[in-house]
């Protein structure tokens, strides 16, 4: 690449990502204040996620077996001396993948050393040709063995996922709440968008604009309206987000809304274009001043690798559990750290996500200043293990308890059905 070139791409990922980080301390108006230069460094030789010097004793891992209760998915992980670790797969998704987690992923971790679970997901991967299946339900059966086998890690070693993970960077994570309802009009969709800061009195949001994956709103006129107003009800209080979801087949319609998006003091952008057209949201990005975030489809880490480096996404945003779990979240944002950018997940909701969202916010030293939240679960009884988690003042408490840091109640468990 001419070095011309090469300078100026990186030059828009800092800027962007300054502006990004800017925006937390600012409630209105685009910041123009520019940062250094800096230079993308080559994707190889990660370090290791798991810390395995902190694991002296081998953890035989003698069974992985799925439950069902009441339309929630339970991951058991057993150890061969009995120990047991627990965790919540995907509460939709794995409606659709469990055979993949029981026919797949189940028989070729039992047997397996747990302290290897980075090795093993890598391993399962390539084994007997799944790669073949790459994909949102090969990796949701994957992170949830990989949640339940942390969980018993943390149990055995009376040490949180936090600390396997790379130690704990925070106590409390600052949230941004998530809005969804394209259906309804500007002034409905304002009132909700309201509503939801106030639940916790966040002091970020985000809400949906455009079609989701068609340009046209489902409220003729609905994204144009309603920019502006949540922008004057709330950028004296809140950090703006908006997410197109895969709107904008035309370059310019993305740029033109982009454009809208900065002149309303919005601090990312999104997914404008189709998940999957990877030219088309690079363009985006180098015509806009505002962060581009993308990644909530992505299962690839090439491809993480190449729109971090080519400065196609200056917020890469791996799914926490469509993308395979917390490790593999974890080694893109040490690629994005590497490029000088935040790597901040999304979270598909449900289950235990806004758990695993705190796990990794609270080792990972790049999580950005705001993390997605879509409520704490109500669906199953479950306690803290440690200090207790809550939100409050748009903020929750980082789990710091044994493994993954909750416990479902192990008389719910008790009726719940194993599936085969």
């Amino acid at each position: 690449m001419d070095s011309g070139i090469l300078a100026a791409t990186n030059w828009n990922m800092k800027r962007r990502s300054f502006l990004y980080h800017a925006s937390a301390f600012a409630g209105a108006g685009p910041t123009m204040l520019m940062a250094s230069e800096g230079r993308s460094e080559p994707a190889e030789d990660l370090p290791a996620v798991l810390k395995r010097d902190l694991l002296p004793d081998r953890i035989r891992i003698d069974s992985l077996s799925l439950f069902r209760r009441d339309g929630n998915w339970f991951v058991r992980a057993r150890s061969a001396d009995g120990a047991e670790g627990w965790a919540v797969a995907h509460p939709f998704r794995t409606e659709h993948c469990y055979p993949v987690f029981t026919k797949i992923v189940a028989p070729f971790f039992e047997g397996r050393d747990a302290r290897d679970l980075e090795q093993l997901i890598d391993e399962v991967f390539l084994s007997g040709s799944h790669y073949k299946m790459q994909g949102q339900l090969f990796w949701v059966a994957v992170a949830a063995a990989e949640f339940a086998v942390l969980d018993l890690l943390g149990k055995r070693s009376q040490l949180s996922a936090v600390e396997l993970l790379g130690g704990r960077k925070r106590d409390t994570i600052d949230l941004y709440i998530a809005n969804s309802h394209r259906h309804l009009s500007p002034e409905e969709s304002l009132q909700r968008i309201v509503a939801s800061v106030d639940t916790i009195d966040a002091r970020a949001v985000k809400f949906k604009i455009g079609g989701r994956m068609k340009s046209t709103d489902q409220v003729p006129g609905r994204t144009e309206a309603l920019i502006p107003i949540v922008a004057e009800a709330l950028h004296d209080r809140c950090t703006l987000y908006a997410d197109a979801n895969s709107s904008y087949t035309s370059v310019d319609k993305a740029i033109q809304v982009g454009r809208m998006l900065e002149a309303n003091g919005f601090a990312f952008y999104e997914e404008p274009c189709p998940f999957d057209h990877l030219d088309e949201t690079r363009a985006v990005a180098d015509a806009l001043e505002i962060p581009i975030a993308w990644g909530e489809q992505e299962s690839s880490f090439w491809r993480f690798r190449k729109m971090i480096q080519s400065g196609g996404v200056q917020i890469p945003q791996p799914d926490l559990f469509y993308y395979g779990g917390l490790i593999r979240s974890l080694r893109v944002a040490q690629v994005a750290e590497k490029a000088g950018l935040d790597c901040t997940p999304h979270i598909s909701g449900g289950g235990l996500g806004f758990l695993y969202m705190g796990i990794y916010a609270a080792c990972c030293p790049n999580p950005g200043p705001f993390q997605e939240y879509k409520g704490l679960s109500k669906n199953f009884p479950w306690q803290s293990s440690g200090t207790r988690i809550e939100v409050k003042g748009g903020s929750m408490t980082a789990p710091d308890g044994d493994g993954i840091g909750v416990t479902v109640d192990p008389e719910f468990l008790k009726g719940a059905t194993q599936v085969p």
